[in-house]
């Protein structure tokens, strides 16, 4: 099945955060209590922010489709926390029966590529210390760690994040970047 890779905008919100949940009850299984897991809900509060952030031209969207709905996306923009800096991949989920489809890398390069092109010379994202699968993959990528370590927010239990940060070399195929 052919996937195809676009920006998304605030109409994709919805379907997105439905892959977000799914993907979380996948990918987050045995790292989150299950009954946290079983009770993500898309609500009507969560897509109105979410369109707002996407729809502030800060926050960049990218979905990838396949047979007509969305199966994964990304978000990204400027670094959250102003200490580190560069541009930052906020969130990058699939459906499980996506992953390891080149979806995921497709997904990422075209975010990567992004933030070069709006100028950031470095780009980090954050990581569930025990999602190996998810670290194996950016290590892939060409993120490493960067020693930063934090427990995530407004999560039910501690769970510690890694950051990951890769350098944004020029890109030699745009005129005035070699």
């Amino acid at each position: 099945m052919s996937v195809l890779v676009r920006a998304g905008g605030p109409d994709d919100v919805e379907s997105v955060l439905h892959v977000k949940n799914t993907s979380w009850r996948s990918a987050y299984r045995g790292l989150l209590p299950q009954d946290f897991l079983d009770g993500l809900a898309v609500t009507s509060r969560a897509v109105e922010a979410w369109r707002e952030l996407i729809g502030s031209g800060e926050r960049h969207l990218v979905v990838g489709e396949a047979g007509g709905r969305i199966v994964g996306f990304s978000v990204y923009g400027p670094a959250e926390d102003a200490a580190i800096g560069g541009g930052e991949v906020y969130a990058i989920y699939l459906l499980a029966e996506h992953w390891s489809t080149g979806l995921g890398r497709a997904l990422l390069t075209r975010s990567v590529d992004h933030l070069r092109e709006l100028g950031f010379d470095r780009a980090g994202l954050w990581v569930l210390e025990g999602n190996t699968r998810a670290r194996r993959f950016y290590e892939r990528f060409g993120f490493a760690p960067t020693g930063r370590v934090e427990n995530v927010a407004g999560l039910p239990v501690e769970v510690p994040e890694l950051h990951y940060g890769m350098v944004l070399a020029p890109d030699p195929g745009r005129p005035g970047t070699a």
